[in-house]
């Protein structure tokens, strides 16, 4: 509330960006990897769909890790890995261990994390970036990295601008992005809450896209070199107590139970080396480029104009799944006029209770009435599903991975989807409000998949009563939240679900407030 209020105020004062170094420029594709292991797998592909994008869409976060892990044990040249997010947690451990391993059989490894959320990693950065192998960038970085509140009092404009994407490369052939940052609640191992999210794995032209934004951002001048940013003598972890920290941790009982059941849940290595097979369509990624950060991007450039350029008119179905969903006026009067030209629109976002970001429900709450008076449907994702629609394997991954059943009943929305009639369907890191649309950076990848977006819809269909309230107008047109239990009992709130009026009041008053725009 302060920052946004310090924005409108114009608080914003010099850059506070710390003196740059020049680096030589790295391009991935510098370095040959035709002859590895996963080059082999994919290239035989590429030929007999040229011009194509081959997907496999990740919905199970088991089987995301899953993947990840397998990509990064595989690569035999080069990782790169841009991330908004990368916590010191258990799936953080993980996967740095992995990286660890491959760094020593000499992978390269760039790493570039957004600095918004490094503080707490940065001393394990700098251990890392000691290794021959691995180079660690921060992105936008905060030049007191003590006292961060500088930097927000004097250049808000700056840091409030993040570098939101993820994208994951293993040795140039295979592309993972989506909406996973590396942390805890994305695998469905937090003790608090876990993240409904999905990624997409791409091999073909796409991927090749995802490699060349990668190298944007890793030769922008607003990408440090850890080193220059984090002073070793603040931190006084060395890369082999790094190391054998996380083989320590990695051989715990209950990591090594987790990864059994991450292992097993889809077989990702068996697909992999025996039935491999990618839905092969045509494909547009759409990505900001690092000028947005600085506010340079021409508006035509942003994702969100990319990405409509790119859509076809839909004429039957619209289905958005968005984790934030701040539509404007603009974006809800286009809601409205497709809803009333007979088009099913129907958007999933967050509950209140569901929201980490309350703060967003608030602008989206002030939407909600006039969409649904025309039509657009509204489903509000439920803070705790029954226990028979959480995952089969919640019971197990609670005893043996000792994660609290508490934590694996709650759920929060973080996917980013949309599918348009039987054609398109789009995957990104891209929420549907301002936020993303003029601050921060973004990728997503839009496919023309009639398969994909028919599975997106039945899905939706199938599903919705199970984890989320429907919003509908009454006799007085109040709105009422519906939800089915398991027995297909009809409950239905006159209220808002799971608020309490004081809640509901800060929620109206944060609402006047003319800060709509940075959401």
């Amino acid at each position: 509330m302060l920052l946004s209020c310090s924005l409108v105020l114009g608080v914003s004062g010099c850059s506070t960006l710390p003196k740059q170094i020049e680096h030589p420029v790295q391009m991935a594709f510098e370095t040959p990897t035709e002859h590895t292991h996963l080059a082999q797998i994919v290239l035989p592909l590429r030929e007999k769909n040229p011009q194509l994008t081959g997907y496999r869409v990740l919905y199970d976060p088991l089987e995301a890790l899953s993947a990840r892990l397998y990509l990064i044990d595989k690569a035999e040249e080069t990782l790169d890995l841009q991330y908004y997010i990368w916590d010191n947690d258990k799936i953080g451990a993980l996967a740095l261990h992995s990286i660890i391993r491959a760094a020593d059989r000499g992978v390269k490894v760039r790493l570039l994390v957004d600095d918004n959320n490094a503080k707490k990693m940065e001393g394990i950065y700098l251990a890392l970036d000691q290794h021959s192998n691995i180079d660690v960038k921060l992105y936008n970085p905060y030049r007191f990295r003590k006292y961060r509140a500088m930097d927000m009092v004097l250049d808000l404009k700056r840091i409030n601008r993040r570098m939101h994407n993820k994208s994951f490369i293993a040795d140039n052939q295979i592309a993972l992005i989506g909406g996973r940052n590396m942390s805890n609640q994305y695998y469905n191992v937090s003790d608090s809450y876990q993240f409904s999210d999905v990624d997409v794995m791409l091999v073909g032209s796409a991927s090749d896209e995802i490699i060349h934004s990668f190298d944007e951002y890793w030769n922008d001048d607003y990408a440090y070199s850890v080193k220059q940013l984090v002073n070793p003598q603040q931190h006084h972890l060395r890369y082999e107590s790094l190391k054998q920290q996380l083989e320590d941790h990695s051989a715990e009982v209950a990591v090594q139970n987790y990864l059994d059941l991450a292992t097993r849940s889809q077989a990702i290595e068996q697909w992999f080396n025996h039935k491999i097979q990618f839905d092969w369509v045509k494909a547009e990624v759409v990505k900001d480029s690092p000028s947005k950060i600085k506010d340079r991007a021409p508006k035509e450039e942003l994702l969100n104009f990319q990405l409509l350029s790119h859509l076809e008119k839909p004429t039957e179905s619209v289905d958005i799944i968005s984790a934030y969903f701040v539509p404007e006026e603009s974006g809800a009067d286009r809601l409205k006029q497709l809803a009333n030209d007979g088009v099913q629109v129907r958007v999933l976002t967050n509950s209140y209770k569901a929201n980490d970001v309350p703060l967003v429900h608030a602008f989206y709450a002030k939407y909600r009435q006039d969409l649904l008076e025309n039509d657009v449907e509204l489903y509000e994702f439920l803070y705790a599903p029954e226990a028979e629609h959480l995952n089969s394997n919640t019971e197990e991954l609670s005893k043996k991975a000792k994660v609290s059943l508490k934590g694996l009943s709650r759920s929060s929305l973080h996917a980013k989807l949309m599918a348009l009639d039987e054609k398109q369907v789009f995957i990104g890191s891209f929420n549907f409000d301002p936020r993303s649309a003029y601050l921060n950076s973004e990728i997503g990848v839009l496919l023309n998949s009639p398969t994909l977006a028919k599975s997106v819809h039945q899905t939706m269909d199938a599903n919705l009563s199970k984890y989320a309230y429907r919003l509908v107008l009454d006799a007085q047109n109040n709105i009422n939240w519906r939800v089915v239990n398991s027995k297909g009992e009809e409950r239905v709130f006159v209220k808002e679900p799971k608020m309490k009026w004081y809640e509901k009041a800060a929620m109206k008053i944060i609402s006047w407030l003319p800060i709509e725009g940075f959401m």
